[in-house]
């Protein structure tokens, strides 16, 4: 697998599993970080986490098809992928809906479960 692309927010750990945790899940980053994310899928991510748990937002309008964007290409690739949920409530509620009203929901864990 090639190395992932520089990003402060991206880290791979053994085994092939890669971390991913934008500071924020907004309309002003997510492009970049859905594209680092399929950057990653494509080069052979043996695993991809998408960590939120620190973000205090998450667009609703952007983000959430983004992350859904994702899941279908590492579900393609048969990659493992997961996204940690916000511990804000606020920033929750849009993966939280997502979930209830997909017919294909992407795996949302809470840290402890990662």
């Amino acid at each position: 697998m090639s190395s992932p692309p520089r990003s402060p927010s991206c880290t791979q750990s053994g085994g092939g599993a890669v971390v991913l945790r934008p500071p924020e899940f907004d309309c002003a980053r997510v492009t970049q970080a859905r594209e680092e994310m399929l950057i990653l899928l494509n080069r052979g991510a043996a695993s991809l986490l998408v960590d939120l748990g620190a973000c205090s937002t998450v667009c609703a309008c952007c983000g959430v098809p983004a992350l859904v964007r994702v899941f279908r290409r590492a579900r393609a690739l048969g990659t493992a992928f997961h996204v940690i949920a916000p511990r804000s409530a606020q920033a929750r509620r849009p993966l939280e809906d997502a979930q209830r009203v997909s017919r294909e929901p992407f795996p949302l864990v809470t840290a402890s479960e990662a």
